[in-house]
């Protein structure tokens, strides 16, 4: 058990490592801010579908986490770059099997934080809340909007009520669970286009399975809140290892994410 206890303290020590190297110039409430620039010539608000080409250390590693994404398609590959074509709400192409809807030591709504918070949000009618609803109370609930904090567990944001867009997906993904829904934590890049102007970010969100189909849930900016702005998310991958050893998978799909983001236009 103390050699366990060990392990998990480095992997402690290693995310508060990541929170003050990755995160120490970063705008709250994201992960890091990326160079993004448009192509030569275009102008005006962003259309639904774009091309637009990552800059990344190891294309072919990124390019093999995109291959798993639907409504987008890789294009071509470079030496240190990737060509991408994608819709305004990309998800991961995958089913909403078991392990999606359990509690885990990082998504551990099994938890009494959580399990209260779900329990204090309850219709009065006895209905589960809608995603939607969900998406909006997580908004609410972290009040102190802070990348002051590593990666908490969802346990701990539940009593702590502050973070950045981990948090907020990480205690999304956990309420959606609690109420029977298929969830996971994806990381990626949003892109947010205020007045011809582009800003694109290191993020991340959740995606809940509403039965039909994943949709892209952001408990960090609701629907509205960032008026006038146009987001387009473009997701890398979700966080596929939720026990003692998640911050080596964070790692890896923080890794593949793009250090620049260039000659973004409209796609035919």
């Amino acid at each position: 058990m103390s050699r366990i206890r060990r392990v998990v303290g480095l992997l402690l020590a290693t995310a508060s490592l990541y929170t003050s190297v990755v995160l120490a110039d970063s705008p709250s409430p994201f992960i890091s801010s990326i160079a993004i620039e448009r192509a030569s010539g275009a102008t005006g608000a962003l259309p639904e579908s774009l091309t637009a080409t990552l800059h990344v250390s190891d294309p072919a590693r990124t390019a093999a986490s995109l291959s798993h994404i639907a409504e987008l398609d890789v294009v071509s590959t470079g030496d240190a770059s990737v060509r991408v074509r994608f819709g305004p709400r990309p998800t991961l192409a995958s089913p909403a099997d078991e392990r999606f809807l359990r509690s885990t030591w990082v998504v551990d709504f099994a938890e009494d934080a959580v399990r209260s918070l779900a329990t204090g949000f309850a219709n009065p009618d006895g209905a589960r809340p809608t995603p939607a609803e969900l998406e909006h109370f997580v908004f609410d609930h972290i009040d102190d909007k802070t990348y002051s904090r590593s990666f908490d567990l969802a346990s701990r944001v539940a009593a702590m009520r502050q973070g950045d867009c981990t948090e907020h997906a990480v205690l999304l993904t956990a309420l959606a669970r609690i109420n029977g829904y298929s969830a996971r934590i994806v990381f990626g890049n949003v892109i947010i286009d205020i007045d011809d102007g582009l800003f694109a970010y290191g993020h991340a969100w959740t995606e809940i399975y509403d039965g039909e189909s994943w949709r892209i849930l952001d408990a960090t900016m609701v629907p509205g809140d960032a008026e006038p702005a146009r987001t387009r998310y473009l997701p890398i991958g979700f966080l596929g290892d939720e026990g003692p050893g998640y911050v080596l998978s964070m790692f890896e799909l923080v890794n593949a994410m793009p250090t620049r983001i260039s000659d973004v236009r409209g796609s035919p």
